[in-house]
């Protein structure tokens, strides 16, 4: 893709093909079909073997590879002194970066030039806690139908402390919330409660995610890249159609680079007055990669027949939608087009 995130081409792979063909392969083809000869190569850690950075850094590709917030390198030793994400920096979107030395994070694989950055994202933070209160709403309400189960008298032989506890990790590792509660059993009685100090933990790395770069870019550019890598990612999980996927990126970066003449064009008004507002404005325009595409697709065209003739009906667009299309340049269509027969064929083809 380019830089803005525009998708360039792509390749599907079966799944019993290794990195160690793929990888390769991919260098080839954008060296000899598209005479690239500078690109950064993106992805998760766990994609990407050492063999591979190898062969990058021989083709002369830099690389920046996200870490999952729970992974080795994100540790407690890295995350609790930072735990004041006020002090990060903020880009668009309300991500947050912050790069750190390289002595403070725990990476065997370290080497010369390689740098790290630790990332914020709120609302992937707000999804992790309220990922983790359901899960533990759950597992509790298994311990707790467990312990009065327990509690009931019985006829025949009573489960063992052994198998009582196995039935309890059983419950706790289903959901995967094993670290954070505490259970007890004593003479038949089950009492459990959560450990606040782990959780507490934890929570430090709600929307968190380490990025290792060889790249000499800002380091602003190399978390927008990675962020845009991740929603072009996002798109082919999603959608089956590579028109689609460069749908959702292009229209993003075409507003965006609307809303940047417009944002130069407010910051060179003389009337400080109204370069102020029109600033604000503009703030208030700006509009999450998730935000634009959420509503492009809200606004639909319907095919229909009345009195034996075919046309399209457009829904009311809302007033964002609006908003992105005039930014875009785009005049919003009349509420009823007509389908000529031209246009039937071609759409049928």
């Amino acid at each position: 893709m380019t830089p803005e995130g525009i998708p360039i081409t792509h390749a599907v792979f079966a799944g019993n093909v290794s990195d160690k063909q793929t990888v390769p392969d991919i260098l080839k083809r954008l060296k000899e079909d598209f005479a690239v000869e500078q690109c950064v190569f993106g992805g998760d850690r766990g994609m990407v073997t050492e063999a591979n950075m190898a062969l990058m850094a021989e083709a002369g590709f830099p690389s920046m590879v996200g870490f999952h917030q729970r992974g080795r390198l994100v540790s407690d030793t890295l995350l609790e002194p930072l735990a004041d994400v006020s002090t990060y920096h903020e880009l668009k979107d309300h991500l947050r970066y912050l790069e750190v030395p390289a002595t403070r994070v725990d990476d065997v694989e370290q080497a010369e030039g390689v740098r790290y950055i630790l990332c914020y994202n709120p609302e992937k933070a707000r999804q992790d806690t309220a990922f983790r209160e359901s899960a533990l709403e759950a597992a509790e309400a298994g311990l707790k139908a467990w312990a009065e189960s327990l509690a009931k008298p019985k006829r025949g032989r009573k489960p063992t402390d052994k198998g009582v506890m196995l039935q309890v990790a059983d419950r706790l590792t289903r959901k995967g919330v094993e670290a954070f509660v505490q259970v007890d059993d004593q003479d038949g009685i089950l009492t459990y409660r959560r450990d606040e100090d782990a959780l507490n933990k934890e929570a430090l790395r709600d929307g968190k995610f380490l990025i290792r770069t060889h790249t000499d870019w800002p380091a602003a550019d190399v978390v927008q890249s990675y962020q845009t890598l991740m929603g072009i990612e996002r798109a082919f999980h999603q959608i089956k159609n590579f028109r689609d996927v460069g749908f959702e990126q292009e229209m993003p970066v075409l507003y965006r680079r609307q809303w940047a003449r417009d944002t130069a064009a407010a910051e060179s008004l003389a009337c400080l007055e109204e370069r102020t507002q029109v600033l604000a404005e503009l703030e208030l325009r700006w509009y999450t990669v998730e935000a634009i595409v959420r509503e492009l697709r809200r606004w639909k065209a319907v095919r229909a027949t009345f009195l034996g003739k075919e046309f399209v009906s457009v829904t009311q667009a809302t007033d964002r939608a609006q908003g992105i299309l005039a930014s875009l340049g785009i005049p919003t269509p009349t509420k009823t087009l007509s389908v000529t027969k031209a246009q039937h064929m071609t759409s049928a083809e």
